[in-house]
């Protein structure tokens, strides 16, 4: 009931306000309508009246005869023919009438009138408007205008006045077919009004206002809030009446159909929720139940209960839920022989697929109690892939340690006592050679002893000394380092903008690692005679490092797995370079651990995109930024 209550005062508050907002429209419209009216025909009016000041000559001004005997009647004709202004008078520059339409004006002095001491000052063209009058004769209100009439030189021969009378005012608003009961001000600057329409002028509540550029006028057009609001009492009545009775019928159609529905619907609701609460229950569990990666078999010691899903199954090689209890019981203790409510048992079990292959098992059986009875829940897990994997990766580090490692690190020591013993005997080229060679040698000792701490890496063990790192000498340090593997395959490599004076917080060593990473890739996939560009920019508190090169591009089937560990190859044979599958997954790792993020950018060639070639790119923070 509160609700249609609310409803109805809405909606009648809303038709209100769409009435008032009518009407503030249809006021403003007039308002805009008549004061262009007004302004247009005044623009007229100013035409025509420079063009019968114009044609008066420079003795016009000299004496009221001569414009009496040989321009009065042409002056009265031209006047005539200008339905905007009402009377005409000629000025001298003293303001003394030599000339009027009206024989009682000529003569006197009107220097003191507003008008005239305006159009004093106008230049020719323009016009000046006074505030309205009440004229002796008529009582009519007139609003005075004047006009400036200046010779060649811009010098002062007179000022012709007339005035605006009501009449004009009343026609124009006949013109715009003013809706009956509207009232309409025409207001001067000073509060003055120049024209009021007949219609009395009732308590207005709407209202509009235009001002009239050309005379400085403003017009108001208002209306009473009865004129307003006509037809809205009868049109809210009528709403009013409909919606109750509309109301009212569907109220009494509710209620009589709840009394109907309410004791069927009780009668059948419990019944019906508990049914499907059970069905849900059952077929989420059965669904649940039978999607799980691990086999599942439940059984108790009477063999009431027997339970296995599908990869129970599957892994028992049966094809029931009591083939495979019969099966796994055969294969654990019995449930009275646990010592604990949980154990695990290794098993094997035949493959399918392979007669002459095991499939390894981890069963883990837990004893449930129950009711007063024991239960059995067993999980089967295939650990075969799990213990390959295992095997795999710890034969590939122990052959990376025994195969390079050892030889690295003598290599490395063998080179140092070269380079401390030897140096000031050798040439200066064949000392940087064996710089060169010493860096790299422990370079290549640091790359095989990060393969070997990809454990440690896992286990969040690495260790990474931040510092501050500059820029520029990282850059130029990883072309020192990489330009000989480079040169070998006739591939150039170059710094963009060599000049950055920017430093960011890094583990020094780290970050030459994942340049060379990068840089070594690129030469890998470098076409020879091309050329590899590494850089670094800005970006607010970051460092961009980007290693681009113009390769073949890395194909769209092989990005989503770039970054993982022992990747498969993802070019084709003729394209694909040889390499660990490692370096890429131990370069996101550095970065990451520095705080940065790692991504590229790459257009293939066997996806048809041309011009080709891949940008990597990663970023560091500023440690000025940091500070």
């Amino acid at each position: 009931m509160a609700i249609f209550f609310l409803g109805m005062a809405a909606l009648i508050a809303s038709d209100y306000r769409r009435y008032a907002t009518r009407a503030e429209l249809q006021l403003g419209h007039f308002a805009e309508l008549y004061s262009q009216a007004v302004d247009s025909s005044l623009a007229i009016a100013n035409l025509e009246m420079e063009k019968v000041l114009g044609l008066l000559p420079d003795n016009a001004f000299e004496g009221t005869r001569w414009v009496d005997d040989d321009y009065s009647n042409w002056i009265r004709g031209e006047i005539a023919k200008i339905q905007q202004i009402d009377s005409f008078v000629l000025l001298n520059p003293q303001g003394r009438v030599i000339w009027a339409t009206a024989q009682g004006l000529v003569g006197q002095n009107l220097s003191d009138r507003e008008y005239f001491k305006k159009a004093k000052l106008l230049d020719t063209g323009r016009f000046a408007v006074d505030v309205p009058i009440l004229a002796r004769g008529s009582g009519r209100r007139l609003t005075p205008m004047a006009w400036p009439l200046r010779d060649e030189d811009g010098e002062l021969r007179g000022v012709a006045a007339s005035s605006l009378g009501e009449a004009y005012f009343e026609d124009l608003l006949n013109l715009e077919e003013m809706q009956d009961g509207l009232h309409v001000e025409i207001i001067t600057a000073n509060g003055e009004p120049a024209f009021v329409s007949d219609v009395p002028p009732e308590v207005a509540i709407f209202s509009a206002t235009r001002r009239i550029p050309s005379i400085g006028l403003e017009a108001t057009v208002s209306m009473s809030r009865a004129m307003a609001m006509q037809g809205f009492w009868q049109r809210t009545i009528v709403i009013v009446l409909v919606a109750t009775g509309l109301f009212i019928t569907a109220l009494g159609a509710a209620i009589q159909a709840r009394k109907r529905s309410v004791l069927l619907t009780e009668s059948l609701w419990r019944s019906e929720f508990d049914r499907r609460r059970i069905n849900a229950a059952k077929t989420e569990f059965d669904t649940i139940f039978d999607s799980v990666g691990d086999g599942i078999i439940v059984f108790d010691e009477t063999g009431s209960l027997r339970r296995a899903n599908l990869r129970a199954r599957a892994l028992l090689d049966v094809s029931n839920d009591a083939q495979a209890v019969q099966r796994i019981r055969g294969l654990i203790p019995a449930l009275s022989r646990m010592t604990a409510d949980e154990e695990v048992h290794r098993l094997s079990l035949q493959d399918g697929d392979d007669p002459e292959a095991e499939i390894p098992i981890q069963c883990r059986v837990m004893r449930l109690h129950l009711h007063g009875e024991d239960i059995a829940y067993c999980v089967l897990e295939d650990v075969g892939s799990q213990e390959r994997l295992v095997a795999a990766r710890a034969a590939f580090i122990t052959s990376v340690n025994h195969e390079l490692r050892t030889p690295l690190t003598s290599l490395s020591g063998a080179l140092d006592i070269l380079q401390a013993r030897f140096a000031e005997a050798m040439p200066e080229g064949a000392a940087k050679l064996i710089t060169m060679a010493s860096r790299n040698a422990d370079r290549l000792l640091v790359l095989v002893n990060d393969i070997l701490t990809l454990q440690a890496i896992d286990q969040k063990q690495l260790n990474i000394t931040v510092k501050p790192v500059d820029v520029r000498h990282a850059l130029n340090e990883a072309v020192t380092t990489n330009s000989s593997y480079g040169s070998a395959r006739e591939v150039r490599l170059v710094v963009s903008q060599p000049e950055i004076e920017a430093h960011v917080l890094a583990d020094t060593t780290r970050l030459q690692q994942i340049l060379s990473n990068l840089i070594s890739n690129a030469f890998k996939y470098s076409p020879k005679g091309g050329q590899v560009v590494i850089g670094a920019e800005c970006q607010g508190d970051k460092v961009r490092f980007f290693v681009r090169d113009d390769g073949p591009g890395i194909p769209a089937t092989g990005r989503g797995q770039l970054f993982e560990r022992f990747t498969k190859p993802i070019h084709s044979r003729k394209v694909q370079a040889s390499g660990t599958g490692l370096g890429l997954a131990i370069t996101q790792e550095l970065v990451i651990r520095q705080g940065g993020e790692i991504d590229f950018a790459t257009r293939s060639a066997e996806d048809g995109e041309e011009p080709s070639g891949t940008e990597f790119f990663f970023t560091l923070p500023r440690a000025d930024a940091q500070a």
